[in-house]
């Protein structure tokens, strides 16, 4: 070994030592690693969805033809053809064929999807 490996190996015990020093003290907990702790997100109007409700949503999605755009590296959102789909999903799903889909699958109708039934939107305060 010559005088070149020998400062090299000390140069990186030195520099290695000095960077694991403070961080290997003790146990390492989550909010060093990643961050702290993510909070569920529920809100005074969250309630649970029906397993119909959800299929529902799904068929209605495929019905306007948005199952053919996978999530990806671009975004469809400037096609506009992904648009006029989506508008045409969202008129799906704000109508009456979203009801009359959670009921085809038997589904109950919640007071979200009954709302479509009246066209009564509920107070939220």
């Amino acid at each position: 070994m010559n005088s070149k490996h020998i400062i090299a190996a000390a140069t990186l015990a030195l520099s290695g030592a000095a960077f694991a020093g403070p961080a290997m003290t003790g146990p390492v907990n989550q909010e060093v690693w990643a961050g702290p702790t993510p909070v569920p997100m529920v809100s005074d109007t969250s309630r649970q969805v029906s397993r119909a409700e959800v299929q529902a949503d799904w068929n209605l999605w495929q019905k306007a033809g948005l199952g053919m755009y996978q999530v990806g590296e671009g975004s469809p959102a400037a096609d506009p053809m992904y648009q006029q789909r989506y508008a045409e999903y969202q008129r799906l799903r704000s109508g009456p064929e979203y009801l009359a889909e959670v009921r085809r699958l038997g589904g109950e109708t919640s007071a979200v999807a009954s709302v479509y039934e009246s066209r009564t939107v509920p107070m939220t305060n």
